[in-house]
């Protein structure tokens, strides 16, 4: 009766899974969208997590609408580390940073400040984080640009706008 969805898709996709799954009690990442929006017209969706980013240590953050305690059995199982938070918004707290720095990344590379591989060298050993901004980007690209279309479109905050270097991605 319970259905965990990792996939990351568009707003869409995540609708339509939804709707063919109305008979279960669905945890979903939505690390992309405002959890808020889904919540509203789904009552079937009881609680939503944000995986795209994880590193090795596998932290996720997770809101219940309605906690579970076997989906973090279940999540714990798979290697995950479930933190629990009940702020909600697009793209959680992590996701939302760290697309903020990734597009700063990519700004400053588009400007010659600095090769890819400097700027990743630059956040591991000047700010000791686990990867480099495009060490987290590796394959997530469209997902960033995703996110960065969802924050600018919710907020109209210009800081959310995505590289050139991104958004011909």
């Amino acid at each position: 009766d319970i259905l965990i969805n990792f996939g990351f898709g568009t707003k869409e996709q995540k609708t339509a899974l939804l709707r063919e799954n109305s008979d279960k009690n669905v945890f979903m990442d939505l690390t992309c969208f405002d959890p808020q929006e889904f919540y509203s017209e789904f009552a079937h969706l009881k609680g939503t997590f944000a995986a795209l980013f994880c590193d090795d240590s596998k932290k996720m953050e997770i809101h219940f609408k309605e906690k579970d305690q076997r989906v973090l059995t279940k999540l714990n199982q798979l290697g995950f580390t479930p933190v629990e938070t009940t702020i909600i918004s697009c793209g959680f707290i992590f996701p939302r940073t760290i697309v903020q720095i990734i597009n700063e990344a990519y700004f400053a590379l588009a400007e010659g400040v600095a090769s890819r591989e400097d700027i990743d060298r630059a956040m591991k050993y000047g700010v000791n984080y686990p990867k480099g901004p495009f060490e987290w980007a590796l394959g997530r690209e469209s997902y960033v640009k995703l996110l960065l279309e969802e924050l600018f479109l919710k907020t109209k905050d210009k800081r959310y706008i995505a590289s050139s270097l991104i958004s011909g991605l």
